[in-house]
């Protein structure tokens, strides 16, 4: 398989980066089932959007935080953990 969260898609990003080191690597993605699936099996921090396609799941409303007892819910149901978590990310 490729893509994510299936850690060949990551082996080449990182190879094409040349970055050995990684520490040096956050993943940055509004997926539990992708996003910080993938960064947790090839070892790598991660921050969850949550604010992105999790948004109404976890209360999430235009310009707001996310009702913290939901996002809690919704990642312990996940069986993933990011590092951290912020409600928007803006390019």
């Amino acid at each position: 398989m490729h893509g994510k969260p299936f850690a060949p898609v990551y082996e080449m990003c990182f190879a094409l980066l040349g970055i050995a080191d990684r520490r040096r690597i956050l993943a940055v993605g509004d997926s539990l089932r992708t996003d910080i699936a993938g960064a947790e099996t090839v070892g790598i921090d991660s921050v969850l959007v949550a604010g992105g396609i999790h948004g109404e799941e976890f209360g999430i409303a235009e310009h707001e935080v996310p009702d913290l007892e939901r996002l809690a819910a919704g990642v312990a149901a996940s069986g993933h953990r990011p590092n951290a978590v912020i409600a928007r990310f803006r390019w």
